[in-house]
């Protein structure tokens, strides 16, 4: 093991501590020369600790009166990962820590770390035996907030709540979609989904062999179900697809509504993300695939025109990709459904005043949540601007039941 992963983990870890952050933007502060074996480590350490952040602190928190400033809290939450990781090595893992945390802080420092850290190890076995009984059990033993568990519970029971939780605490597999018509992902493992594999096994360089050739584009499955809805509605003509960034939905219809398809306009702001859709688009895309710079709220309808398919991947609570961003569970509050519930119903009227005569409306999210699915297309519907349109199709993705990420999507018809 590097030390220098093990020092850049316990860096990471000490800046989400102090405001909990995306950990794609905290990777990026890792030096660009890092080698890949030691950034992947690295990767692997803050996933972790952030996925298990409750648990993990709970098991400090027995031995100490006071939490220790943020530098050692952080290398002691590094040490307390790797023994749950591997229970059995936990002497070695200790000391290992131990050796670390003593080139940076005080002998007393010193000590305490060693005392803490082997009674962790003492313990954890012990420790990641309990099964939970209740929400309150859930949340510190899967780490997650309590609100959210009880949340879930409301909407999925007690035992959906658990599968859910249970769900985002494991590793995450990552899948390829291939791009080439009728021909299947040249490696990896056959998924369940057609056009996916499944690379969680297969060494970088040969994946990486396969992105450049534009064979394959990574994607979990669960991306598919929004596209696959609008393509079993949509006949022909231009498709607007709104928050297109990173590309992934626009190159699945670019390949898989083909010529059908006269025009996708791949719509985004400015920024970050655009560079990142226009790189993939002109990488993975087609001629057909347009992508434009705009709030979606300047558009307007002299300057775009209307369309036969309006695509709306809405800004959400993302639960149902939490598997993959285990930051979200932390930076998630309470009162931040209200405000997302309102913009999706700002974004759902804005976005059909682009749906021409029998087009087709297309409304998805990557949330689990109730009230940003159903919810959000009941009460447009219900609205003034939604009577115009009629209910095709509906459906959640629940993870612990699909086996990918989870989803709400909604196909809607202008009458």
């Amino acid at each position: 093991m590097s030390d220098s992963s093990w020092s850049w983990a316990a860096e990471l870890t000490s800046r989400f501590l102090k405001k909990p952050a995306r950990l794609q933007h905290l990777m990026e502060c890792l030096p660009d020369t890092m080698d890949p074996g030691t950034r992947r480590r690295c990767q692997f350490l803050l996933y972790g600790i952030v996925r298990h952040w409750a648990f993990l602190e709970a098991g400090l928190d027995e031995w100490v009166k006071k939490r220790p400033r943020v530098g050692l809290r952080a290398a002691l939450l590094v040490a307390s990962f790797e023994i749950m990781s591997d229970p059995v090595k936990g002497p070695q893992i200790v000391d290992h820590a131990v050796r670390n945390i003593g080139k940076k802080y005080s002998k007393s420092e010193r000590g305490l770390a060693n005392a803490v850290l082997r009674k962790v190890s003492a313990r954890m076995s012990e420790r990641l035996l309990v099964e939970p009984t209740d929400a309150a059990g859930i949340a510190m033993r899967y780490s997650h907030p309590l609100w959210l568990i009880e949340r879930w519970e409301q909407q999925f029971g007690l035992e959906g709540a658990l599968q859910m939780a249970e769900w985002n605490q494991r590793e995450p597999e990552l899948y390829a979609l291939s791009l080439k018509e009728d021909v299947p992902v040249a490696i990896g493992e056959t998924s369940q989904w057609e056009r996916y594999s499944n690379l969680t096994k297969e060494a970088w360089p040969a994946v990486q062999e396969q992105l450049d050739a534009a064979s394959i584009y990574i994607q979990n499955p669960g991306a598919r179900l929004a596209p696959e809805m609008l393509a079993k509605f949509f006949v022909d003509g231009r498709v607007l697809d709104l928050c297109a960034a990173p590309g992934g939905k626009s190159i699945y219809l670019d390949k898989f509504l083909g010529e059908a398809a006269s025009e996708i306009v791949a719509l985004d702001l400015p920024g970050s993300r655009l560079a990142r859709l226009k790189s993939n688009v002109a990488q993975f895309g087609s001629s057909r695939i347009r992508v434009v710079a705009s709030d979606v709220f300047n558009l307007d309808l002299e300057s775009i025109g209307s369309f036969e398919a309006v695509f709306l991947d809405a800004p959400c609570s993302n639960t149902g990709v939490m598997q993959r961003k285990p930051d979200v569970k932390w930076r998630l509050k309470r009162e931040d459904s209200k405000e997302l519930a309102g913009l999706q119903e700002r974004m759902l009227e804005k976005a059909s005043s682009f749906v021409c005569e029998k087009g087709v409306l297309l409304y998805s999210t990557c949330s689990i949540d109730g009230d940003e699915n159903e919810g959000a297309i009941d009460r447009f519907l219900s609205s003034s601007t939604g009577q115009a349109f009629e209910r095709l199709e509906s459906s959640t993705s629940l993870p612990w039941e699909s086996g990918h990420d989870g989803s709400g999507v909604c196909a809607m018809r202008r009458r």
